[in-house]
């Protein structure tokens, strides 16, 4: 998000700028010059000085308070930014640069309050990509994904570079069961972070709620062929179950359990296979060393009475060599 705040401050520092022609027919050309050259070089001191000066010869002009906004905020003050962007404001509630420098502070802040000044904007410039990316993330703080969404839609050319910004993005699409949209968006955010094994287990996560399953093991594989840890290979065997490869789904949660023995989920999700496969007696044997190893989890006793419920006398379809 770093990309969109500069950004932010090019515009302010431009917005300043122009208006300052505004102010030449008001004030002594050279004054307003210098104002407009002390800002563009960021000697906010110096500015701020000048513009003192002028505010007393003309107090109603809301373009030199939103200067002295620009400037304050320059020198980290956001609260004297602050009180002067609302000056001008109240002068001019439609004033760009000044609703602008409010929404950055707020949105620095991470202050809800910045979402109405930020719509107030887009009404204004309804297709500035900045204004759609700070709102979005706005409403992603305050979790209102379905009004954040369209936002993260229109801006998401800012975004493409920036990680945090994609994971609240594809967050704000899972939380909306958009899950394909979502792997879409985490696809960009590992391709910026490709060796990071989180990133890759959290995008294999959604494309196996989207029913990608090849998807899921493509990008799992790296993670597989580097020695994975219990967790990666029981999402793997999710995804191999998912494209109906039993025994590869099988095969991964032995090697789960074999390095997460504690692990009560890793039966469960043993059991469930079993259990689809009328696997019964597979299940039960597998279950029963999680027993032995966690004689208090109830999950394991749940399971295991489902398996003992549905155990019929058939050739299991997973080979009893455990």
């Amino acid at each position: 998000m770093g990309q969109m705040l500069r950004a932010l401050k090019l515009i302010w520092l431009a917005g300043s700028v122009l208006f300052l022609s505004s102010v030449l027919a008001q004030t002594a050309e050279h004054s307003a010059e210098s104002i407009a050259s002390a800002l563009r070089a960021e000697q906010f001191d110096r500015a701020l000085d000048l513009l003192q000066a002028a505010l007393q010869k003309f107090p109603s002009n809301g373009q030199l308070w939103t200067m002295q906004g620009v400037a304050y905020a320059g020198k980290g003050q956001r609260k004297e930014a602050l009180t002067s962007f609302r000056r001008a404001l109240k002068i001019f509630p439609d004033n760009v640069p000044a609703l602008q420098g409010t929404a950055q502070i707020d949105y620095d802040a991470g202050n809800p309050e910045g979402i109405s000044v930020i719509e107030h904007l887009l009404r204004l410039r309804p297709n500035d990509l900045t204004s759609h990316g700070m709102l979005a993330i706005l409403e992603f703080q305050q979790s209102q994904c379905s009004k954040a969404v369209p936002h993260f839609d229109k801006a998401e050319p800012l975004f493409k570079s920036q990680l945090p910004a994609l994971h609240a993005y594809a967050t704000c699409l899972v939380k909306l069961k958009r899950f394909q949209e979502a792997a879409n968006v985490l696809q960009k955010a590992l391709v910026l972070n490709p060796n990071d094994p989180r990133e890759r287990q959290v995008l294999s996560s959604v494309q196996l709620i989207a029913h990608q399953a090849q998807a899921a093991i493509s990008t799992l594989d790296p993670l597989l062929s580097a020695g994975p840890d219990a967790q990666i290979l029981e999402l793997a065997s999710a995804a191999y179950e998912e494209r109906h490869d039993t025994e590869k789904a099988v095969d991964a949660l032995r090697r789960a359990i074999l390095l997460d023995p504690q692990n009560v989920q890793l039966y469960v999700d043993f059991a469930a296979i079993s259990a689809t496969h009328q696997s019964f007696q597979v299940g039960i044997n597998v279950v029963n060393d999680g027993i032995n190893l966690q004689p208090k989890a109830a999950p394991l006793y749940f399971a295991r009475g489902v398996l003992y419920v549905q155990l019929r006398k058939r050739t299991p379809l997973i080979p009893a060599n455990h």
